[in-house]
């Protein structure tokens, strides 16, 4: 029976994969690998632009190096050899039926570069029973179990929680500002702004900056400076905005027209990315967790190296592909400290992982969280209408809240 059931996974193995696009040289002996015994199969889940975008080919490139590194080691791992096998299931509502084949081939690792919502349905049907799930992103993620408190055994994340940026912006403002008070505002019409501006306030506290908490209803307030004046005379220094960009924008405003003709005394910080609306916003401090990739040359280099030694082809996207090297090794790494290849084992590897290259950074995994156990987080300062880098902060997994 089990060897019917592996034949007609691998029949179906083989219609998928090799459907998959050009780039992915080894597919089908890769399989044969499998079929062999040779060979550990490990499926990849293909972002949403596709394998044949930038940013699909990133990702097969630099996970087919991370894969040949073990291939030309003379023992390989054990006699065997970990194989990427790049999927193109893009709908949700077939990820049973492909799991139930990727179990009966023994696929004990799955890496996911998908959107937020395919993510969702594959976390729910992994995270007990396996495949380990590794995700490219997994800001959102809920990796962590309402019923135990610890993470569910077979989900992990490269990226810290979506809240981890609450962290990063009072480790930033507590360093980089004058003593003084601070403001935290939030909108009270969304409950996740307002879960990121009641953990802002809670960090702050904790390093020491008495914080004033303001919920407005921000699309119906374009004019702060009422509330600027009275914050000033209660000693505030600190203004942070866990708001949209416009309404972000005009707290701003009110301060520099306070401001005009003396030193700046106050700094506002957003809690949301770069946008374009706020590069008039001299002296506006955000934090980004990949701009610290995005502006290592070096580190884009290298990869760019890396891959163009193995394969004559240079990535259009490093950035991807610096994340897509680092879950690889990841994935093997699990493989070459594990005594087998069962999901239990290789999932026990991959939460003790350590040595992790992602550019400048060595990651190790948290047991605690199923995240590394810190990631770096750039500061940037808006001067002259550019975005410019303003040194970075460390953030720790086990002090952040996923939800």
């Amino acid at each position: 029976m089990m060897t019917a059931l592996w034949a007609v996974a691998l029949f179906l193995a083989l219609i998928e994969f090799s459907a998959c696009p050009a780039g992915a040289a080894g597919k089908k002996d890769g399989l044969l690998g499998v079929k062999e015994g040779w060979a550990w199969p490990v499926v990849v889940i293909m972002p949403p632009e596709g394998w044949e975008s930038a940013r699909g080919d990133a990702v097969k490139r630099a996970m087919r190096t991370a894969e040949r590194e073990i291939s030309l080691e003379r023992e390989a791992i054990r006699g065997k050899e970990v194989t990427f096998m790049f999927s193109d299931i893009s709908e949700a509502s077939e990820l049973p039926a492909r799991l139930e084949t990727w179990r009966a081939m023994k696929v004990a690792v799955i890496v996911s570069f998908a959107g937020n919502d395919f993510n969702s349905t594959l976390s729910e049907l992994c995270r007990e029973k396996g495949p380990s799930l590794l995700l490219a992103g997994g800001e959102t993620a809920d990796i962590i179990s309402d019923g135990t408190g610890k993470p569910y055994p077979f989900l992990f994340a490269l990226d810290l929680p979506y809240y981890a940026r609450a962290n990063a912006i009072a480790e930033a403002a507590s360093k980089t500002l004058p003593r003084g008070k601070s403001v935290v505002f939030t909108d009270v019409l969304s409950s996740r702004l307002a879960r990121g501006a009641a953990l802002t306030s809670l960090f702050l506290e904790a390093r020491g900056v008495g914080t004033l908490d303001m919920s407005i209803t921000a699309y119906r307030q374009d004019q702060f400076a009422p509330q600027v004046r009275e914050l000033e005379s209660e000693g505030v220094r600190i203004y942070v905005c866990w708001l949209d960009a416009m309404a972000t924008l005009s707290i701003w405003q009110s301060l520099e027209r306070r401001e005009t003709g003396r030193s700046p005394s106050s700094t506002v910080y957003y809690s949301g990315p770069a946008h374009k609306i706020l590069s008039d916003a001299e002296g506006m401090m955000l934090v980004d967790k990949d701009i610290l990739l995005e502006r290592n040359e070096d580190g884009r280099r290298d990869i760019i190296i890396k891959i163009r030694d193995a394969f004559a082809v240079t990535v259009e996207d490093p950035v991807t592909a610096a994340k897509a090297y680092a879950l690889g090794k990841w994935v093997t790494g699990a493989y070459r400290t594990s005594d087998s290849g069962d999901v239990p084992q290789i999932a026990a590897s991959l939460e003790n992982a350590d040595s992790i290259p992602l550019m400048s950074e060595t990651l190790a995994i948290d047991t605690n969280t199923h995240r590394p156990k810190s990631r770096r987080f750039g500061m940037l300062i808006v001067r002259g209408r550019k975005f410019e880098s303003y040194g970075s902060v460390e953030v720790f997994s086990q002090e952040t809240e996923e939800r």
